[in-house]
């Protein structure tokens, strides 16, 4: 007869899971160099925050630029998402109110001319959150509704039911390890030559985090995607364009399994413009289709999210991004989100 799962037998799974995940991106770190190339370029590093769907593995937005051989790519970002978005139907009743805030640890390593490996690493933590009089006020000076904003400032809520029936509930901060992904990359064209750049690359998702905490999403998650980066000029500047899309297949997950779909079409596309000798301004989409089969849209609606800000180049090489994150179609991510990070290394 099998053995209960309980709660400590769950927990020490995903502790071996992690260790064992960290096992390819420490090979990648140990494997001998090759032939070095530009540096890549990170891109905003982002995805869908909504809490209930950032537990799944979408890829953060990323390029085709890859690390240069034999010297890895390192990338710390903070992401801070506030959530103040509610649904319902006949039949469903959904709500998000609080923040979360996401601190990942990234490194991209290109082992051989034709491979890169890599992982992403994330903290996260949900809580109340203490944005929400700031966004206000700010959506009155612009003259933006703050309907939904009606509640309790600061509190953390995240629930969801059907046909009056509770089948998930959060309202007690938690923070720990989310789902670690291990990525591998190889170039399909390198831009020599001044021609564009085309890489495919592939991610897995590890069950690390604890679903009942939001932290992840129970599952292991495959994604893979075809990525686009050309190179041109504005005004005496240089300006790339990015695109990319692809599809994720998610594992049985336990975060409302019985919503859960099994297959997310993905895509995107930004522009970079260098401005200046050590600043450069940019904007970039990020689409995918639904990750539950709910009628709440803020639950199991596509989504198109824009991405704007600047990216400032320091002397020792380090590259510091800020940006402002919107939602431009639907309401299944956040209602506002910052994100800031610092990459070094690669070339």
């Amino acid at each position: 007869m099998a053995k209960p799962d309980t709660d400590i037998t769950r927990r020490a799974r995903r502790v071996r899971i992690a260790v064992v995940s960290l096992l390819v991106p420490l090979a990648a770190l140990l494997a001998p160099a090759g032939r070095a190339d530009d540096a890549p370029s990170w891109g905003f590093a982002l995805r869908n925050q909504n809490p209930f769907l950032q537990v799944f593995g979408l890829p953060v937005y990323q390029t085709a630029d890859v690390a240069t051989a034999g010297h890895p790519a390192w990338q710390l970002s903070f992401d801070l998402a506030n959530h103040a978005d509610s649904g319902d139907t006949d039949a469903e009743s959904f709500g998000i109110d609080g923040e979360t805030y996401f601190l990942t640890l990234s490194m991209r390593r290109r082992i051989t001319d034709w491979l890169e490996l890599g992982f992403d690493v994330p903290f996260l933590s949900h809580t109340d959150g203490f944005m929400d009089n700031v966004i206000e006020g700010w959506h009155d000076l612009l003259g933006i509704s703050n309907t939904k904003r009606s509640g309790p400032s600061n509190q953390l809520e995240f629930f969801y039911q059907r046909d009056g029936e509770e089948l998930f509930r959060l309202d007690s901060p938690t923070s720990g390890l989310g789902d670690i992904q291990l990525s591998a990359a190889i170039p399909l064209r390198d831009g020599e030559d001044g021609k564009s750049r085309v890489t495919i690359r592939s991610s897995v998702k590890l069950p690390t985090g604890d679903a009942d905490d939001l932290l992840g999403s129970g599952g292991t998650d495959f994604a893979l995607g075809v990525y686009w980066t050309g190179t041109s000029s504005l005004r005496g500047h240089d300006l790339e364009w990015t695109g990319f899309a692809g599809g994720l297949a998610l594992g049985d997950g336990e975060v409302l399994p019985d919503l859960q779909n099994s297959f997310v079409a993905f895509g995107g596309a930004g522009v970079n413009w260098q401005v200046w000798e050590r600043i450069d301004l940019a904007a970039q989409l990020y689409a995918q289709q639904p990750f539950f089969d709910s009628s709440v849209e803020e639950l199991g609606g596509s989504s198109v999210q824009l991405t704007v800000g600047g990216l400032y180049r320091m002397r020792n090489n380090a590259r510091l991004r800020l940006a402002i994150v919107e939602d431009v179609m639907a309401n299944a991510t956040p209602d506002f989100a910052i994100h800031f990070s610092v990459s070094f290394g690669g070339g």
